[in-house]
C-alpha cells in the first residue's frame, strides 16, 4: 500500500554531553555532532519505507545545508520527496538538541517555515493515488489548524482513502475548549493516537480511562494513547481496550521519535489487516528499535527483522 505523509521534517542537531550548568561555563567538550532527520510527518515516512512500504512526504526545507540534508536523506531511504518544497526565503527547520549526562534533554528550535504548510499544498492526484494519508503535526503547525486538517482529511475520504493522525503537545494554551481544536477533523479520521501528554490536554482529563471515553463521540477506526514507559492502550469501538506493555530490557540510548516510530510501526501493520494487538506489538518493537540509537529513526531496521525481534521477545 501507498502511503502520503503530511507534516514536520526536521534537522536534528544533538549535542551531548551538556553540563547543566552551561550557561555559567565559557565552554565545554562534546562529542563529534552529527546530523539526523525529525519531525513527525518525516520520522513516520522514514520508518514505512525502511519497513518496505511506498511513501511520499509533504513538507517544506529551506534553501540551505540542513534542506539539503534532509532531501538526501529521504532518497537514501526511498522517501519520495516530489513534494517537499524548497522555500527560497526560510531556513530549514532545525533543532539543536542540549543533552546532559542524565538523558536530561533541552531543544533550541527554529521551525518558522513548519507554519507555512496548509492543506492545498497536497495536490490532489497525490491523494488519489495513495492509500492512506497521515498527517502527523496536529497542534503543531499554525497553518494547519482544525480547518485545513479537516479539508486534507475530507478530501482523502472522497476518494476512499485511510487517514491518521498524530498530534504535538506543542500548543498555545487556549481558552476555547482544548477537544474543540481539533474536532471537526476528528469526524474525518480514522486513526489517532496521541501520547498521554496530548490526549490529556485535549480531553481536559487525567484518568486513562475517562480520556478514553471522551474520544468515543467521534467517528475513529482505531484509537490509543501512547503511554511512554508504560506502553499503550488502544481500542477499534470503545468497549473493549487492549493494553500493551512495552518490551523488556530494551536499550534506550534516546527517546526522541520513539512515538513517530511506534506511529510508523502501527500503520505499517494496520494496512495489512493485522488484529489490533498484532498491531500493537509490531508498532512497540519498532519504538524499541528506534530508542536504541542516536537519532529518531537511525536504529529502525527492515520489516523481516523487527518481525523476528516480535518472535524472539517475550511480551508482556
Amino acid at each position: 500500500m501507498k502511503v502520503l505523509s503530511v507534516g514536520m521534517a526536521f534537522c536534528d542537531i544533538p549535542l551531548r554531553p551538556c553540563p547543566a550548568n552551561i550557561m555559567e561555563l565559557d565552554n565545554s567538550m562534546i562529542d563529534t555532532v552529527e546530523l539526523h532527520t525529525g519531525g513527525d510527518a518525516l520520522t513516520v515516512a522514514v520508518v514505512l519505507a525502511k519497513m518496505g512500504e511506498s511513501v511520499s512526504l509533504v513538507s517544506k526545507v529551506g534553501n540551505d545545508g540542513n534542506g539539503a540534508f534532509i532531501l538526501s536523506e529521504l532518497s537514501n531511504n526511498k522517501v519520495n520527496s516530489d513534494m517537499v518544497a524548497i522555500e527560497e526565503h526560510n531556513s530549514t527547520a532545525t533543532s539543536y538538541q542540549l543533552i546532559e549526562t542524565n538523558g536530561q534533554r533541552h531543544f533550541l528550535v527554529d521551525c518558522k517555515i513548519n507554519s507555512l504548510l496548509k492543506s492545498a499544498d497536497v495536490p490532489e492526484d497525490a491523494i488519489a493515488e495513495n492509500d492512506l494519508v497521515f498527517f502527523g503535526s496536529a497542534l503543531a503547525l499554525a497553518g494547519m489548524d482544525d480547518g485545513q486538517i479537516s479539508d486534507l482529511f475530507r478530501r482523502a475520504h472522497k476518494y476512499r482513502k485511510i487517514t491518521a493522525m498524530d498530534a504535538s503537545v506543542a500548543v498555545k494554551d487556549t481558552a476555547k475548549c482544548k477537544m474543540d481544536l481539533l474536532r471537526e477533523t476528528l469526524q474525518h479520521t480514522d486513526i489517532f493516537i496521541p501520547s498521554y501528554e496530548e490526549a490529556s490536554y485535549l480531553a481536559q482529563k487525567t484518568d486513562v480511562q475517562e480520556i478514553m471515553e471522551s474520544f468515543s463521540e467521534f467517528p475513529l477506526k482505531v484509537f490509543g494513547i501512547k503511554l511512554g514507559g508504560d506502553g499503550c492502550i488502544l481500542t477499534n469501538d470503545f468497549k473493549n481496550y487492549t493494553r500493551l506493555k512495552p518490551y523488556q530490557d530494551v536499550k534506550v540510548v534516546d527517546t526522541t521519535g520513539a512515538g513517530d516510530c511506534f506511529m510508523g510501526g502501527f500503520l505499517c501493520a494496520y494496512m495489512k489487516g493485522w488484529s489490533l494487538e498484532e498491531c500493537g506489538r509490531f508498532a512497540s518493537a519498532v519504538a524499541s528499535f528506534g530508542i536504541s540509537a542516536i537519532g529518531p529513526s537511525t536504529a529502525v531496521p527492515d520489516f523481516d527483522t523487527v518481525v523476528q525481534f516480535v518472535k524472539e521477545h517475550q511480551y508482556h
